[in-house]
């Protein structure tokens, strides 16, 4: 299966904006690489479905965040990266252009009350083996590469109805030591003039797979679990459904591994779910 373009980078670039009524400006849209490297053929994220908690989208006041609550929130987004496992060997850190790191510009009071619509912040890693083998197209040779991409939002993230493929097995939640995650995997493309019996370069390619894990309250993990059975999809909030007591307090941490299926589960055990808890308040 031939690595095509994707029109993200792990929006699961991995990049999108992030559904809520709150003002655009909430969940910037990461700018275009000019030369864009290999990526994974992904359809496009969808803004479906969202959890609806509760009902306050009417009753904010939005007003721009203050720059030191922005780099309260960048800090706790650079904890939370830290604690987050990424690949190791072969895999290195693609270019510039796949590195992103996005922090919200509005917050909200929810009038009559105390409660604040917290800051969202999102990080995009993308990591690459380009590989020694090429396929053939009609522009030439094309280098295959494996692409492994990790997505950290903190206090939202975005509806998946179709994750990464047409062809595909169904989301369906995994448990994690503390969490909780959905998993999807694309069912590989098999070009029968390649593959060769018991030849390790012929073999078919491994599935690319979709990890989503969700650090966050029990109500809010309830909700999760709930809305992915109705609908068989990865599940999304916005801010207005985690709120807060401060605007640059974090509610919830997602992440996201999207890679070979083998390597995906492997760093998936890596993660310390009690450290990231840690982050959250009590």
């Amino acid at each position: 299966m031939r690595i095509a373009p994707s029109a993200l980078i792990f929006c699961c670039s991995m990049l999108l904006t992030l559904t809520t009524t709150s003002p655009e400006a909430a969940n910037p849209t990461p700018k275009e690489a000019s030369n864009p490297t290999p990526k994974s053929a992904r359809t496009p994220l969808n803004d479906n479905p969202q959890i609806r908690r509760n009902d306050v989208d009417s009753s904010i006041a939005w007003t721009e965040a203050v720059k030191e609550s922005q780099d309260q929130v960048r800090r706790t987004l650079t904890k939370v990266l830290q604690a987050t496992p990424k690949p190791s060997t072969p895999y290195e850190l693609s270019a510039d252009e796949a590195v992103s790191d996005n922090v919200g510009a509005k917050t909200g009071l929810v009038k009559g009350t105390q409660r604040w619509v917290p800051i969202v912040a999102r990080a995009d890693r993308e990591y690459q083996v380009v590989g020694d083998e090429t396929d053939e197209t009609d522009e030439g040779d094309e280098v295959r590469s494996k692409i492994f991409e990790i997505q950290v939002a903190l206090n939202g993230t975005l509806g998946l109805t179709t994750g990464i493929a047409s062809k595909s097995d169904k989301p369906h939640i995994v448990e994690l030591q503390g969490a909780m995650a959905v998993e999807q995997s694309a069912i590989p493309l098999v070009d029968s003039t390649r593959v060769k019996s018991g030849d390790p370069e012929h073999a078919p390619e491994e599935p690319m797979t979709l990890l989503r894990i969700y650090v966050v309250d029990p109500d809010l993990e309830t909700h999760v679990r709930k809305l992915q059975k109705e609908t068989g999809a990865f599940p999304g909030f916005g801010p207005t459904q985690v709120l807060a007591d401060h605007p640059d307090e974090l509610r919830a941490i997602v992440i996201s591994y999207y890679g070979p299926k083998s390597d995906v589960e492997a760093i998936a055990k890596k993660i310390d779910v009690t450290a990231l808890r840690r982050l959250l308040p009590s």
